[in-house]
C-alpha cells in the first residue's frame, strides 16, 4: 500500500541541511511549595510570592502567589507554578513568605538545585523576623502527549548524475481544505549518489510535525537535485500512511503532475514515545562532568601577565571558563566528584615526556571534589615548579579514557559530559575523530571551549568536530552513532558568563535524549 498521494508545492532552496526549531516543543515544569517544621501561628494568614530570571530578559518575571494558608507546622499551598525549563542556563528563583501581607522571609535558589536533586526538590531553611522552619519546593516535568517520527530514505533515481536532497514540510492551515506548507527540516545532500543510496535517518516531534494528528494531517517531503536545485519529485500523506509502508516503495508524484514509479524505499519508519531530558532527570539519571585543561606551551608561562594561565589574574581565562560552565552542570550531580585531566605538559623530575592524560591534583585518583575544588586544584598545578608547559595537543588519549569512564556506567544510571579546554590545532586530528566515533555510542556529550584569539583559524578543527548538521565520519567511512560535540570559542563570549553557559550546554539535553533513544531505554526502567 502506497501513500496517497498529493499535490505539493516545488520550490527552490539552498542545500545546505538544517533542522527549522521555530515553534518547537519548551520543555516545562510545575512548582510546588510547601513550608515544613515551621511555627508559623494559625491565627495569621500566609502566602508565597515567587520571581524568576527568565532566557530571554534580564528583568524578573513575576509568576505570581499562591493561595493563601492559616500558619502551622506544615503548610502545603495548593496553587503551582508552570515556568519554562532551560538546562543550559542558571534560572534564578527568588521566592518569599508573606504574613498577613507582609513579607517576612525572602529565600532564594536556582531550577538547577531543584531538578538535579536526587528527589527534584529543594529545602530552604529559614530564620529571621521571629518566625523559623524550612521552605520545601518541588518541581515536577510537565507532560505532553507526543510522539517521536523517525523516517529513513533509500533514494532510486537510476543512475543519472543527479545529486539529490529533500525537504520536510508541514501543513500551518488550520482549514482541512488548505495547505499551507512551512519547512522544518531539509536533508543533507547524497553527493556520492548513485553509490551511496540511504539517507541519514531523521526523528521530528509529530506535535511539531502534525499538530499530533498522524491519521489526518498530511506531510509533505519533495526531492531535489542539488545540481541546479530543481525538483525531482514528492509524496504527501499522513505520517501513519507511512509507517504502514514500511520497508516498502513508494510512488512520486512528479513536478508536472504525474506518476513516477517505484523511486524511493520508506527504512526505518516508525513511531516511538517522545521522552525527554527532564523525564530521564526526574526518574533519577544523574548529570557527571569531566574536565579536560590544556597545557601546552603555546598557552603561556603561568608567570607571564599575557598568558591563558597567567596566576597574576585571579581569575584567569581557565578559571573564568571552569566555573561559568562547570557551576551549571554541578546542580545534576549528587555526589560532587569530577575527574580533572591535564594533557600536553611534562612532570619533572617524574618524567621528561609529555603526559597527554594526567589528573590535575596529582594523585592516583583525578577526582575532585566540587567546582572550588577543581579550581584550587587547577591554581596549585600551575604553580607547581615541576611541572613544564609543552606539545603536542593531542585529544585522543582523553577522549578515550573519558569515553570508557562512560561506558563502564552501569544501569545507564549517569550520562557524562567532558568539557576540554584547549587554546589551539589538534595535533592527532585522525586519531581524535576516531575516539569520537566511537565514544558517539556512549552516554557522553563533548563540550569544546576554544581559549584566546582565534588567530590564523587556529579553531578550524574544532569546528569541524562540531557536526551539528552531518555526522562525522573518518578516513575509513565510519560514521558516529550521533552528534555528540559542541564547540564554543571562549574570546567571543568571556564578558558575559551567563551566555557562555549557554552556548556551550545548550545542546546537552538533546544529545542526551538522541543517546536513550538510540539505546531504548526508559526513564527509571533501568536507571538507578
Amino acid at each position: 500500500m502506497n501513500p496517497n498521494i498529493g499535490s505539493s508545492e516545488f520550490s527552490q532552496v539552498n542545500t545546505s541541511s538544517q533542522l527549522v526549531k521555530d515553534d518547537q516543543p519548551k520543555d516545562q515544569i510545575e512548582l510546588f511549595f510547601s513550608i515544613l517544621d515551621s511555627n508559623l501561628v494559625q491565627n495569621k494568614a500566609y502566602f508565597i510570592t515567587a520571581e524568576i530570571l527568565t532566557k530571554k530578559s534580564k528583568e524578573r518575571l513575576n509568576l505570581g502567589q499562591t493561595n493563601i494558608k492559616n500558619g502551622g507546622p506544615k503548610i502545603d499551598f495548593d496553587k503551582s507554578f508552570i515556568i519554562d525549563y532551560f538546562f543550559e542556563m542558571k534560572q534564578t528563583l527568588n521566592i518569599s513568605v508573606f504574613q498577613d501581607n507582609t513579607p517576612i522571609v525572602t529565600l532564594e535558589t536556582t531550577i538547577g538545585k531543584i531538578m538535579g536533586s536526587k528527589l527534584n526538590h529543594a529545602i530552604l531553611n529559614f530564620n529571621a523576623n521571629g518566625v523559623a522552619g524550612n521552605l520545601k519546593i518541588s518541581g515536577v516535568p510537565i507532560k505532553k502527549d507526543d510522539t517521536i517520527f523517525t523516517l529513513g530514505i533509500k533514494a532510486n533515481f537510476g543512475q543519472s548524475k543527479i545529486v539529490p536532497y529533500y525537504i520536510v514540510k508541514r501543513n500551518a492551515s488550520q482549514n482541512k481544505n488548505e495547505f499551507v506548507w512551512i519547512m522544518v527540516y531539509k536533508s543533507e545532500v547524497l553527493i556520492n549518489y548513485p553509490n551511496v543510496q540511504a539517507f541519514n535517518p531523521i526523528s521530528l516531534s509529530t506535535q511539531f510535525l502534525c499538530n499530533g494528528d498522524i491519521n489526518a494531517k498530511p506531510v509533505l517531503i519533495e526531492f531535489f537535485d542539488a545540481n541546479n536545485n530543481q525538483p525531482i519529485g514528492g509524496f504527501c500523506a499522513p505520517l501513519s500512511k507511512m509507517v504502514e509502508v514500511n520497508g516498502k516503495q513508494v510512488n512520486l508524484m512528479s513536478p508536472t503532475g504525474g506518476v513516477i514509479n517505484d523511486k524511493l524505499m520508506l527504512l526505518e519508519t516508525k513511531f516511538t514515545k517522545n521522552y525527554k531530558f527532564l523525564d530521564y532527570i526526574h526518574a533519577g539519571t544523574q548529570i557527571s562532568s569531566m574536565v579536560a585543561i590544556d597545557f601546552t606551551s603555546s598557552n603561556g608561562k603561568p608567570n607571564d601577565p599575557t598568558s591563558l594561565h597567567s596566576i597574576q589574574r585571579n581569575p584567569n581565562l581557565y578559571e573564568m571558563a571552569l566555573e561559568s560552565c562547570c557551576s551549571i552542570i554541578s546542580n545534576y550531580d549528587n555526589d560532587q566528584l569530577y575527574p580533572v585531566f591535564g594533557y600536553g605538559a611534562k612532570i619533572v623530575p617524574n618524567s621528561d615526556t609529555v603526559s597527554h592524560c594526567f589528573p590535575v591534583n596529582m594523585t592516583d585518583d583525578p577526582n575532585i571534589k566540587g567546582v572550588d575544588g577543581i579550581l584550587k586544584a587547577y591554581r596549585n598545578f600551575i604553580q607547581n615548579p615541576n611541572i613544564k608547559f609543552h606539545g603536542p595537543t593531542y585529544f585522543a588519549p582523553i577522549i578515550k579514557l573519558c569515553s570508557m569512564i562512560a561506558k563502564n556506567v552501569k544501569n545507564y544510571a549517569t550520562y557524562s559530559i567532558l568539557t576540554i579546554l584547549t587554546d589551539g590545532m589538534i595535533n592527532d586530528w585522525e586519531d581524535t575523530v576516531d575516539a569520537i566515533i566511537e565514544a558517539s555510542k556512549y552516554p557522553i556529550s563533548i563540550i569544546i571551549i576554544g581559549m584566546g584569539p582565534d588567530e590564523d583559524d587556529d579553531f578550524a578543527e574544532m569546528k569541524g568536530l562540531d557536526s551539528d548538521n552531518k555526522k562525522l565520519i573518518n578516513s575509513n567511512g565510519v560514521k558516529a552513532a550521533r552528534d555528540i560535540v559542541q564547540f564554543v570559542e571562549f574570546d567571543k563570549l568571556k564578558n558575559d558568563p551567563k551566555v557562555l553557559s549557554e552556548k556551550v550546554l545548550e545542546e546537552i539535553p538533546r544529545q542526551f535524549e538522541e543517546y536513550f533513544r538510540m539505546v531504548n531505554v526508559e526513564p527509571g526502567i533501568k536507571t538507578g
